[in-house]
């Protein structure tokens, strides 16, 4: 009984050690991830439309513009021009010798010191002090290639024989021959707030504002409902500045181009250069003067180029100075000055055509407009 009892703990024993051997244990899973296969070579995906890219550096732009002196189209130059050479109607006649080095600027800057109307013939010259020449000698300012003209002058209301008035005709023609045109008048107008508006001229991106100031003969004023000139006197000058800060506004460079000063005097007054100081002060860049008929000394004042006046670019006075005049080329960088050049100029005692001067005169005249 015994040895049964032990025959059956062995069997039942086997039995478990046998259950135990036939299970069979999972396998461990890995806690790390696949092995990824190595890329070698990879292109580079090339850049989408919302990427930017690196901007290429871009040299600013660069400005050539010129300024001439006082230009009167009536009287003996309305004369001379219309029987030049015995051609009839050669209304470029004043500007013949001069124009290709105008037109090649991409700014050229005048001051027209008369009218442009047919409301009268031009008077008898020389003795006449009336300027006013006929429309049609606007032709020679776009042979020249003008594109801007400063008509705030004391001229500008000349009416030949019917006096210095004509109620404004002579001077509303006149704006609407220089537009008809494509030359851009400054410095007048219908009203003393449309008298006081720049004109702005944009190249490459660049904008440059020109506003035409008049200090001479009061009666040429614009007023609230009169057409006129924008006036220049201690008065305004508060306006001016406001004026130029304005434009700085709408414009990278301010130029300011003030009908001022004593006639024939060499030297600009001291009011002028006090002047001259508050508009470089308020904005501009540069001030170019015009009136005194003769050369005066520039001025650097703080980087800023000031010109009080250049003389007489087209005109027909008699004695040598009123027959001389300079040339302003003021070359920019984007809206910075970078340099500027002086052109001596005459005008011919019989053809009153302008020319470029020669040595030895060329140098009189250049020294004439040294700095002072």
């Amino acid at each position: 009984m015994q040895r049964h009892t032990r025959f059956l703990k062995v069997f039942i024993l086997l039995l478990l050690l046998g259950m135990f051997i036939g299970k069979t244990v999972p396998p461990m899973k890995s806690l790390a991830g696949p092995v990824p296969t190595p890329i070698l070579n990879m292109p580079v995906a090339p850049p989408t439309a919302t990427q930017e890219s690196t901007p290429i550096p871009t040299q600013p732009p660069r400005t050539r513009i010129l300024f001439t002196g006082d230009i009167n189209l009536g009287r003996c130059i309305a004369k001379q021009t219309v029987i030049a050479n015995g051609q009839k109607n050669n209304y470029n006649h004043p500007f013949e010798f001069v124009a290709d080095e105008l037109r090649a600027a991409d700014i050229t800057v005048g001051s027209l010191d008369g009218s442009l109307s047919d409301e009268s013939p031009p008077m008898p010259c020389p003795n006449s002090m009336n300027l006013i020449g006929p429309t049609r000698m606007v032709e020679g300012l776009q042979f020249a290639g003008f594109d801007v003209i400063s008509v705030a002058t004391n001229h500008i209301k000349d009416c030949g024989k019917k006096g210095f008035e004509c109620n404004n005709k002579a001077l509303l023609d006149t704006i609407t021959t220089l537009g008809a045109a494509g030359i851009q008048p400054v410095g007048a107008g219908n009203t003393l707030i449309e008298s006081r508006q720049p004109i702005v001229i944009e190249r490459s991106g660049i904008r440059f504002a020109f506003l035409g100031i008049n200090q001479i003969d009061h009666r040429v004023w614009a007023s609230e409902n009169m057409p006129g000139t924008a006036p220049l006197s201690e008065a305004y000058i508060d306006m001016i500045k406001a004026e130029i800060v304005s434009a700085k506004q709408i414009a990278d460079v301010v130029i300011v181009l003030p009908h001022w000063g004593v006639e024939y005097d060499a030297k600009p007054q001291d009011i002028q250069r006090v002047w001259a100081r508050d508009f470089i002060s308020a904005g501009a860049s540069l001030v170019i003067g015009n009136h005194a008929h003769i050369v005066q000394p520039l001025e650097v004042f703080s980087d800023k180029l000031i010109f009080y006046a250049l003389g007489n670019f087209v005109f027909d006075q008699g004695q040598n100075f009123r027959r001389e005049s300079i040339v302003v080329e003021v070359n920019f960088v984007g809206a910075e000055i970078e340099s500027w050049k002086l052109h001596a100029v005459n005008i011919n005692y019989y053809t009153l055509q302008t020319h470029w001067a020669e040595e030895p005169e060329a140098g009189y005249i250049l020294a004439r407009a040294g700095e002072q």
